[in-house]
């Protein structure tokens, strides 16, 4: 057990970043995490009115018909299931058990329009449609099923939870819980207000023209070529830059209404809706992007069995593929599943 997981689940490791305090510089690593594409399945199952890309994962050496415990995995804003999830679903198999992980609607391979359109609400409908799927397998224990999201996923997970009582646990990792409040606090409250009329005018001229209006989904920054992105930030941009030969179908465009949701997204005002089923936030103790005050929030908020884990971070995409920061979150994961679904 790390020194992390000794403390009480209570005690906030260091303060929280403000809007105005810059990020820790992240150190070089060695060797980011490669996905291994032979541990993964494609499949397809049927969601909200449409077909559904997936991948299964399932524990080396197991009997097609051996049941064991399932997860559903989420992952980031506008990514696909090549991307971060790879990494936890591997991890997670190694250890027992069968991983679902899939494209939201209008993402990869999963059918949807509009394309590359973002909506936690309809993703949150994604994530249900696949625990059911999973819920039919004959490899899966239906009474033994969790989900484990990231970043956006994470916040996606314990909106699942609160309204999925299939679900046996629940984890989030580095999670985005309170978007629209974390660009009130970056922009303030004049400066959220001005861009949320931005977005307002670009769709009005968008339900006038008929069309559908795109932007980069990730940038360096913001400029005069590049006035408006749904990450403009140069950790999210190096991320994707460097993992995109990894996920062919991932595009780096979004539609601008996919920027709307994030004003009115609020996983905190969901926690305490997750009781009983048991919840493990993990989040990193530095990151400048999903402030560490909202995974605090979380986890104050909830009411059931919980547990908060920092892990010493100098930023947020070490856990998306980066050791140790994905080998020591995926371990507290999986002790937190072993706990309440029992070890496979």
């Amino acid at each position: 057990m790390t020194a992390a997981s000794s403390r009480p689940a209570h005690v906030r490791i260091r303060p929280s970043l403000t809007a105005a305090e810059p990020e820790a510089a992240a150190p070089v690593p060695d060797a980011f995490l490669r996905a291994d594409a032979s541990r993964r399945v494609p499949l397809r199952f049927q969601g909200d009115g449409a077909s559904m890309a997936g991948h299964l994962y399932r524990p080396r050496g197991a009997a097609s018909t051996e049941r064991t415990p399932g997860i559903v995995l989420c992952g980031p804003i506008g990514s696909v299931k090549e991307l971060v999830v790879p990494h936890y679903a591997e991890r997670l198999a190694d250890a027992g058990y069968t991983v679902l992980t899939f494209d939201p609607r209008g993402f990869g391979g999963s059918e949807g329009s509009p394309r590359l359109h973002h909506d936690s609400h309809r993703v949150v409908d994604d994530y249900a449609s696949a625990v059911s799927y999973l819920l039919t397998r004959d490899d899966v224990d239906p009474a033994r099923v969790a989900a484990l999201g990231v970043c956006m996923g994470g916040g996606h997970a314990v909106s699942l939870g609160a309204r999925d009582k299939r679900l046996k646990a629940v984890v989030a990792i580095g999670g985005a819980y309170d978007t629209g409040g974390m660009l009130q606090k970056f922009m303030g409250v004049d400066g959220a207000a001005a861009f949320c009329r931005s977005i307002n005018d670009i769709l009005q001229q968008q339900y006038v023209n008929g069309d559908v209006r795109y932007v980069p989904a990730v940038a360096p920054g913001l400029s005069k070529e590049v006035p408006l992105a749904v990450m403009p930030n140069a950790e999210a941009h190096g991320f994707y830059t460097r993992s995109q030969a990894d996920a062919p179908t991932w595009t780096n465009l979004m539609t601008v209404a996919s920027i709307v949701s994030l004003f009115t997204y609020n996983a905190v005002a969901h926690a305490p809706l997750v009781a009983p089923t048991p919840l493990m936030v993990i989040h990193g103790t530095r990151d400048g992007t999903m402030l560490p005050e909202y995974a605090q929030q979380v986890f104050e908020a909830a009411v059931g069995p919980k547990e908060l884990v920092w892990i010493e971070t100098q930023n947020h995409v070490q856990l998306y593929d980066q050791e140790p920061y994905v080998d020591e979150a995926t371990a507290h994961a999986i002790r937190w599943l072993n706990q309440h679904l029992g070890r496979p």
